[in-house]
């Protein structure tokens, strides 16, 4: 189960399933407030409350025993999906998120999101302005991205499939918010990977450390070159071998040898 970013969608994991269908089947979502999703009237984009909707999305597909993979938000939405699920987690893959992450990247994060034009011409106009403010970034990745990210408005121009809601500051700022996740690392029992892009802004070298080798009771850590924050975009081919790798050292029931969803 593949979990975006703040901001984004579901394209963002386009790489990684398109050249990784015979041995799993990914199933990637748009969060509430994101991409196809509908928009919360309430502004209820908390992890815990997205967390619930991905656990509604497993029961209605009858999904036992899923692996949950989540960048930043998406990592937080899959750590508390893990608590809810207990037992029942495959496998944790935490992308470049974690407790104590840098305000400055994170004020970065939702501040692309509230400057983001309202519309643009085209795809290929927005996929360039991802790449001015992601030079790191795999065009064609940004492009899987753009692609899904954007809806064609009756004046045939096209405008972001994102609730700016999801960008407000209290969401970032949740009540004990770092100490509660700490205790939430320790409590996971399945199979864990932290995975960190060696130049992020967010998520902090000792803080990856500390995650993956004190926090996690099976955890371990992978630092991907090339990439900051946007790991799966920065360099999706070393990104996609690590997950890869990751999920072969599952047992049999989280590599049950079914085919592709995109």
């Amino acid at each position: 189960m593949l979990l975006h970013g703040r901001g984004e969608c579901s394209g963002v994991w386009r790489t990684l399933t398109e050249g990784a269908c015979a041995d799993h089947r990914f199933i990637s979502i748009d969060l509430r407030g994101h991409g196809d999703s509908s928009w919360d009237p309430d502004r209820a984009y908390d992890a815990r409350t997205l967390a619930g909707d991905v656990l509604e999305v497993l029961l209605a597909l009858n999904i036992r025993k899923p692996v949950l993979i989540g960048h930043s938000l998406g990592g937080s939405v899959a750590l508390h999906l893990t608590g809810m699920l207990e037992q029942f987690t495959s496998g944790l893959v935490l992308v470049d998120f974690g407790p104590d992450s840098d305000a400055a990247g994170s004020q970065r994060v939702v501040a692309e999101i509230r400057e983001t034009p309202v519309q643009f011409n085209s795809i290929n106009e927005y996929a360039q302005w991802l790449q001015e403010r992601r030079p790191l970034a795999s065009g064609r990745a940004l492009h899987h991205l753009a692609s899904h990210a954007l809806r064609r408005t009756q004046t045939g121009a096209f405008e972001p499939k994102v609730d700016r809601a999801v960008a407000d500051d209290s969401l970032l700022n949740e009540g004990s918010r770092e100490a509660h996740l700490w205790d939430m690392l320790k409590s996971v029992r399945c199979p864990s990977l932290v995975v960190r892009g060696i130049g992020s802004a967010i998520l902090k070298p000792q803080v990856a450390l500390r995650m993956a080798h004190q926090a996690l009771p099976q955890g371990r850590l992978a630092t991907i070159s090339g990439a900051g924050h946007s790991v799966m975009t920065d360099n999706p081919d070393e990104f996609n071998r690590t997950i890869q790798t990751f999920l072969a050292s599952l047992s049999p029931v989280a590599n049950g040898g079914l085919s592709c969803s995109r």
